[in-house]
């Protein structure tokens, strides 16, 4: 009996500068790129391409997240979509995987948000129904490798600093932003147990009355 192995074939395409396989992920070439240092800087471009690439290109872009992390969501989600899990729910589990081993600090509802905008229209969840959905996408795949540490403190707290940054500046500069993420690091200690709770305790409490509602409404 001949036993035959299966490979992917490879249909390359391009993302800043490297050539991927939309169809397993894996990295064929790279081209000379301009460096970039800081990642928030480094916003990943959609391509139009067809298919679960163009789908993670545009959640890439939306989250701004960096080339690698892209990489991570590429080869995540084939991995998962081979053992059966849908498209929406690999990518979701993919991207929220990538946010978290890269230390990217992204809420799973905008990250659930943007996934969900692009493939369906979006039905409202809480974070307890997303974190439940994320399980099950787990125990399905039945990967030991691919497992989610739950977030601390502190990745909540950057996570809600990102949401909030671009009102701060607009209402007042960079030095004060950078005073409230250095107070709020300082008193999240205290501010209570509960991961999400305490990052905007620590938040609201170092944050002036002049900006204070407006960040609340972010924050809810």
């Amino acid at each position: 009996m001949t036993y035959l192995e299966a490979c992917c074939l490879h249909h390359p395409t391009e993302i800043e500068g490297e050539t991927v396989c939309r169809d397993c992920g894996i990295v064929l070439g790279y081209s000379l790129v301009q460096s970039v240092d800081d990642w928030k800087s480094h916003t990943v471009g959609f391509f139009g391409k067809s298919g679960i690439i163009g789908i993670i290109l545009y959640v890439a872009k939306n989250l701004n997240l960096p080339t690698y992390a892209t990489q991570t969501i590429i080869q995540i989600t084939t991995r998962l979509m081979k053992k059966k899990i849908t498209k929406k729910q690999a990518i979701l589990f993919a991207t929220v995987y990538a946010c978290r081993i890269h230390k990217i600090p992204r809420l799973l509802e905008d990250v659930f948000l943007t996934v969900e905008g692009k493939m369906s229209k979006r039905n409202p969840h809480t974070e307890k129904s997303l974190l439940k959905m994320l399980n099950r996408i787990i125990k399905k795949a039945d990967d030991p490798d691919l497992w989610l540490e739950p977030p601390n403190k502190e990745y909540y707290l950057h996570a809600y600093l990102a949401k909030i940054q671009n009102i701060v500046l607009r209402e007042t500069d960079p030095k004060y932003f950078e005073q409230i993420k250095w107070r709020a690091m300082k008193s999240i200690v205290t501010a209570g147990t509960d991961p999400s709770l305490a990052a905007k305790k620590a938040i609201m409490q170092n944050t002036c009355s002049v900006i204070r509602a407006k960040i609340g409404g972010i924050l809810e």
